[in-house]
């Protein structure tokens, strides 16, 4: 028995090799015929099956049908007492397929009509359960019918009857014979057109998948690259158009481009499938693959980045988690201490005179005041606020920041330019949110800026977003800690918490907008908000 398994593994591991070592060619055709000989198979089964399940149903439909029919017609026979033409009906049924017997009894139970002549004038029990339908199969596989014949309301006999599933199988089986020697035929004559047609098939698409063969060999050297498709055709040159303002003017794989597809979809209602020039491009089947592969690559390349954005911010967010737990609980603990610090130093002013003293005091009450506020700061961002939307101007809701710092901006000297667009209509945001993000970003330019500098704020309708941009001609932010400033309690400051970004990253993220900075050192520092108009 070892050696027999021994030698079929020798004769399989022969084989296999033997395989491995044919021509790309002679793989190709080897595969596309295997391949056809699977599906030939599959689809014949399927075909018979479908037919043998299709006779079958329709035998089984039909013995149900004759069979109520029988019960309706047996009303008038069982009430005249006619036997004759009882035994007529049976013997015409009886030649259905599929029905082993079928008997007809009065209401006392006597038989009066049976496919079986000895069985007649035999009694049969008449229990509750006769007096309702039912059936069930035995082990021989004979379905039994129990079919109540009722005259109205009143019971007046009972029809049985046995559908044998051997003998429908085999009635199914005799009546696809000449199906099987026809699809027989059919596969042979298919499988020496498929050998024709692989053997061409192969020396065709030998080129083309050599280059998509290389081309995965660089996917696992992390080399994502296009492959060669030497068909490609620009849009330009095919439909000689002119309009140098579309997004895929001169440029190769016009569907690979997001504005490209869209304009399309918008201008010409076709999508790139359908395109004329996408079609021309791909030539044949190997091309469609070479483009969807391409197309695949591009994808690919935006789920890595994508992937990469994603893990990023998870870090980011497990990092912002873990330090807003630790402020939170820090700052409970300080809390209570700094309150009654507080308590004390007013109580000895109220109580001790000195100069001396009360400076001391005075130091120790402003500087427990700063911490104070640290410790609120840390609080909040431990435990947001939900967002409460309501309906607002959202110029309004900057202007009256603006108010709060406009001010102290022209006592330092500095140049506040506000550019509204007015055609930003209401619609629904977090009004005391949005503010303190605003004001926020106001300080931190304020604080970036000084005398001469210049402070802008401007807002923009574009398409179903609103921007709101925000920058200065400030010291700027070097080019290293660009990365960082959203980070929870990173600053530059010497006071302060570094958690005024991260709440306004944390606020227009909540409103499903995203925030950008750009940035040089001694270059000036621009915020550009971007808010969905939630209408």
């Amino acid at each position: 028995m070892q050696i027999s398994q021994h030698l079929k593994n020798l004769a399989i591991n022969k084989v296999l090799d033997k395989f491995q070592r044919m021509s790309i060619v002679k793989k190709i055709f080897v595969s596309f015929l295997i391949l056809f000989i699977i599906l030939i198979l599959a689809v014949n089964l399927l075909i018979l099956n479908y037919q043998k399940n299709s006779l079958k149903s329709q035998i089984n439909k039909n013995i149900t049908l004759l069979l109520e029919n029988l019960s309706k017609d047996a009303i008038d026979h069982i009430v005249f007492f006619d036997p004759l033409a009882i035994d007529e009906k049976i013997t015409l049924i009886m030649n259905s397929p599929g029905i082993d017997y079928i008997m007809i009894a009065d209401k006392n139970g006597r038989i009066i009509g049976h496919s079986n002549k000895k069985e007649l004038g035999n009694f049969i029990d008449i229990e509750k359960e006769t007096l309702k339908k039912w059936q069930y199969v035995d082990n021989e596989e004979i379905r039994h019918l129990n079919i109540p014949i009722m005259a109205g309301d009143t019971f007046i006999g009972i029809l049985r009857a046995g559908i044998s599933e051997n003998k429908i199988n085999q009635y199914v089986s005799d009546g696809t014979k000449d199906l099987k020697n026809y699809i027989f035929i059919l596969n042979f004559l298919a499988l020496g057109v498929t050998i024709l047609m692989s053997f061409m098939l192969s020396k065709t698409l030998i080129k083309p998948l050599q280059r998509l063969k290389e081309k995965m060999f660089h996917i696992q050297a992390d080399k994502l690259e296009l492959c060669q498709n030497p068909y490609i055709v620009l849009c330009k040159d095919i439909l000689s158009c002119t309009k140098t303002d579309c997004p895929a003017y001169g440029k190769e794989r016009c569907w690979l481009i997001k504005e490209a597809k869209e304009n399309c979809k918008v201008c010409h209602n076709i999508d790139c499938q359908d395109c004329y020039v996408y079609k021309v491009s791909c030539g044949d089947e190997i091309g469609y693959l070479i483009e969807t592969f391409n197309e695949m690559i591009i994808k690919l390349k935006h789920s890595f980045e994508e992937l990469d954005k994603a893990t990023k911010e998870k870090l980011k967010l497990e990092k912002s988690s873990a330090m807003a737990e630790m402020a939170m609980t820090v700052a409970h603990e300080i809390k209570n201490p700094l309150n009654a610090i507080k308590a004390s130093t007013s109580y000895i002013k109220s109580n001790f005179e000195g100069e001396v003293l009360r400076e001391f005091l005075s130091i120790i009450d402003r500087e427990t005041e700063r911490l104070n506020e640290l410790i609120t700061g840390f609080l909040s961002y431990a435990r947001p606020l939900p967002l409460k939307y309501e309906k607002a101007d959202l110029n309004k809701a900057i202007a009256d920041v603006i108010k709060l710092i406009e001010t102290e901006v022209k006592e330092e000297g500095k140049i506040l330019n506000i550019e509204f667009d007015n055609s930003i209509p209401e619609f629904y945001f977090d009004n005391h949110q949005l503010k303190q993000a605003i004001l926020n970003l106001l300080v931190n330019a304020m604080d970036a800026t000084k005398k001469g500098d210049s402070i802008t704020v401007k807002t923009l309708k574009k398409d179903s977003k609103v921007l709101i941009t925000i920058s200065d001609t400030g010291m700027g932010i070097p080019e290293e800690l660009l990365n960082k400033i959203f980070e929870p309690f990173f600053t530059t400051k010497t006071t302060g918490s570094g958690l005024g970004l991260a709440c306004v990253e944390r606020i227009i993220k909540n409103h499903d907008g995203s925030i950008t900075v750009n940035s040089k050192k001694n270059g000036g520092t621009e915020f550009i908000i971007e808010l969905p108009l939630k209408l």
